[in-house]
């Protein structure tokens, strides 16, 4: 291959001649001057070491050369053609793929189980992997093991997109039957003087054998004091039962504290830090911002669980 680059003019006249056998015809069909068709069949011939059309009578012979490279370079023109066509229509419903998601259970309990049914109604071919947040979750992101995550993270690395579903506060569970029940029928938060009576149960999410996502009454990622923390579990949906068989006190997101009273003998009053919120939040990476299949995805997100007044972070 001499130093000379190949371009899709040159792909274009090599098909005309092939299927021309003639100069003049070549360049009536591309509109260019005999000349310049010339040159460029000078071009083609250095670059494939081959004289590839040879001048024969009226018209010219194609080499056996020419004759190899004809289907290739039909297929390299078929090739550019997809490569530059517009994108077609994004239809769900011919979707084929699997969505990777990553979550805690929380999050799956709570937010991705509203899209749910409109994801496989509208998109029956597609598959759903729900893959738990560790460490690498921005690793994971960024090289495709997940395709977007829900977790309420604080700051995000560059190259990042979020977007803000909900605000959240915090609400306290305890079962029907303890003593601090009394203020969930009042709908109080009990004096926090009163709520340190009681031990507490902890979620701890362990990323990397260290705690990383802990919920608490005081400050959204910082536990509470050690001593008043009878059990530390590592799985939001295991706490509710476990709740029912003592007196001890665990403080969720609201939304979720909810799910949790209605499905177990369990109460829920305010935190008595309402003011303590964060943002449920939708993240992924910039390789897949533009992707219209997962820009539908997010758009279901935003849908059935975004609070309507909240903006998307660019």
């Amino acid at each position: 291959m001499k130093n000379l680059t190949i371009d899709t003019d040159l792909l274009l006249l090599f098909k005309a001649l092939h299927e021309t056998r003639s100069l003049t015809l070549t360049a009536s069909r591309l509109n260019i001057s005999q000349a310049a068709a010339s040159r460029a069949l000078s071009k083609l011939r250095v670059i494939f070491s081959d004289n590839l059309f040879i001048k024969s009578g009226h018209g010219m012979l194609v080499t056996p050369r020419a004759e190899a490279l004809y289907p290739l370079v039909q297929d390299s023109l078929t090739a550019i053609v997809q490569l530059t066509a517009p994108p077609e229509q994004f239809d769900p419903a011919s979707l084929v793929r699997v969505f990777r998601v990553g979550g805690t259970d929380d999050g799956v309990f709570t937010i991705l189980s509203r899209v749910l049914q409109e994801l496989f109604s509208r998109a029956p071919r597609t598959q759903l992997d729900i893959i738990p947040i560790n460490d690498d979750l921005y690793t994971c992101l960024k090289d495709g093991r997940m395709d977007i995550a829900i977790h309420p993270v604080q700051a995000l690395p560059p190259d990042f997109h979020e977007y803000r579903l909900s605000e959240e506060q915090y609400a306290c569970l305890v079962r029907k039957s303890h003593p601090l029940a009394y203020y969930a029928e009042k709908g109080q938060a009990p004096p926090l003087e009163e709520i340190r009576r009681y031990r507490r149960m902890q979620i701890s999410i362990q990323q990397g054998g260290k705690p990383r996502y802990v919920v608490d009454d005081v400050a959204f990622l910082t536990p509470p004091p050690q001593e008043e923390v009878a059990m530390w579990v590592p799985y939001f949906l295991a706490a509710p039962l476990l709740l029912t068989e003592t007196d001890f006190v665990l403080t969720l997101p609201r939304k979720t504290a909810e799910h949790f009273a209605e499905i177990a003998p369990l109460v829920m009053f305010p935190s008595p830090f309402p003011s303590r919120t964060y943002f449920t939040r939708l993240i992924w990476h910039h390789r897949v911002h533009h992707d219209p299949a997962i820009q539908w995805l997010r758009s279901l997100f935003v849908k059935y669980t975004s609070n309507k007044a909240e903006k998307p972070i660019a």
